[in-house]
């Protein structure tokens, strides 16, 4: 009975999205970032892939509330957990970032704020959200900057940002995102300024608390080979738009030609390339 109830939660949908658009006014007109993105998210881990420029960053902000105010969001369908965010009052989205949805930024040196300390701030977090006094709060920040595998988390809560490494620092912003217990995270290149070994620590620490917490994961990248390695489902996103969904085991058997052409684009162990193939776009990709 257990195991059909965790197989229950694991297929139960957080998330539903359906056309979305983000659209940007400029001097010379409208510029359409995503157009037209649907997909839905389980209590899992699903890649979006795409390079600079294919609106996965901007469909991951837009989920999450924090699109530019001179921008346009539009959906047929935009809720989570059966809340029409869309409709939602700015209010209420505010009471679900941090809580309910948190989102991981790219760079811990611009997402944190670099005149207050770690702890701090990770304190500041929690206590927006819960009502708990401040020897509580120290204790679960404390707690989870050992969650997140930093060896002396009493001396890093109080540190500032520019005292710790970048890969400490992305473990104190993911602390900072947790610490509220959400039940969906958006992770925007959570690994892109990190070497390939502090990659590897961040990658076990996200995968530990999906399985762990039953969280729901959006984890956007460049990289089709972290994503095809840690993700259950991977989309795959150009000029605004979703080219293909499809499980990450069956990556290789992608249809699409600019998925096949990525997946030709990497270079591989054991067969002598050079030069690499170049991606050769196609207008109609982009229609």
């Amino acid at each position: 009975m257990s195991g059909d109830r965790n197989k229950q939660r694991s297929m139960s949908t957080l998330l539903d999205v359906d056309d979305l658009r983000v659209t940007f006014p400029t001097r010379t007109g409208l510029i359409e970032a995503v157009r037209g993105v649907s997909f839905s998210l389980g209590r899992e881990r699903l890649g979006i892939v795409g390079e600079s420029g294919s609106g996965k960053s901007q469909t991951g902000r837009a989920i999450m509330g924090l699109t530019p105010p001179q921008a346009e969001v539009t959906a047929g369908k935009l809720a989570f957990d059966g809340i029409d965010l869309l409709a939602a009052s700015p209010r209420d989205r505010r009471s679900l970032r941090g809580k309910r949805i948190a989102m991981i930024l790219q760079d811990p040196k611009y997402s944190l704020d670099p005149v207050m300390s770690i702890g701090r701030q990770i304190v500041e977090t929690l206590r927006t959200h819960e009502k708990v006094g401040k020897a509580e709060a120290r204790d679960r920040a404390l707690a989870m900057l050992e969650a997140v595998q930093i060896r002396d988390p009493t001396r890093v809560f109080g540190l500032h940002p520019h005292e710790v490494s970048g890969g400490m620092g992305q473990r104190a912003m993911i602390a900072m995102m947790l610490i509220a217990g959400p039940e969906m995270m958006i992770a925007d290149e959570p690994t892109s300024a990190l070497d390939v070994t502090v990659q590897l620590d961040v990658l076990n620490i996200l995968d530990k608390l999906v399985s762990e917490r039953g969280m729901g994961l959006i984890f956007i990248s460049h990289d089709l080979r972290l994503v095809s390695s840690f993700c259950d489902r991977v989309i795959v996103m150009y000029a605004g738009k979703v080219v293909e969904q499809i499980k990450a085991s069956e990556l290789r058997d992608a249809q699409h030609p600019y998925t096949r052409g990525l997946l030709n684009c990497m270079p591989r162990i054991g067969f002598e390339r050079h030069p690499l193939p170049v991606l050769d776009r196609k207008p109609e990709w982009a229609a």
